[in-house]
């Protein structure tokens, strides 16, 4: 089972962990009338995404024996404007850094994670169009 809490720490502020104990602080941007000096709740599927994919990927890259020797994973994505609130489209930038990489076999890992394993992209899609670049570095 996955859990989460939070406790209200006074302000705008929130004490955030998950059902293992690990803790983050959730907090308003300084525009929206907090400190800023947590994550902002709408960036925390954001943060997931980018684990959730870059995991499968390397996962993946490292089962088709390709010589993955570092891995980037960047979203981004605009504020949807008025309610409700959500994202207009969001963009994930992989950079790919190894030795002899397959381009094909790159894009496959990105594909199957897209599509069968990363289960925060998948409930994105819901929601928004989700994009992508991949660039590979021989190094």
């Amino acid at each position: 089972m996955l859990e989460a809490n939070a406790t209200w720490k006074g302000k705008l502020k929130f004490d955030a962990w998950d059902g293992e104990g690990r803790h983050i602080a959730l907090d308003a941007s300084k525009a929206g009338g907090g400190d800023g000096d947590g994550f902002r709740p709408a960036e925390l599927p954001l943060l997931g995404l980018a684990g959730c994919t870059g995991i499968d990927v390397v996962e993946i890259l490292v089962k088709m024996r390709q010589r993955v020797t570092g891995f980037d994973v960047r979203v981004t994505s605009k504020k949807k404007e008025g309610l409700p609130a959500g994202y207009d489209g969001i963009h994930i930038e992989y950079t790919v850094r190894g030795s002899g990489l397959a381009r094909d076999k790159v894009e496959q890992a990105v594909k199957l994670s897209e599509e069968k394993y990363c289960t925060v992209g998948q409930a994105l899609r819901k929601a928004t169009e989700i994009t992508h670049t991949i660039t590979i570095v021989e190094e």
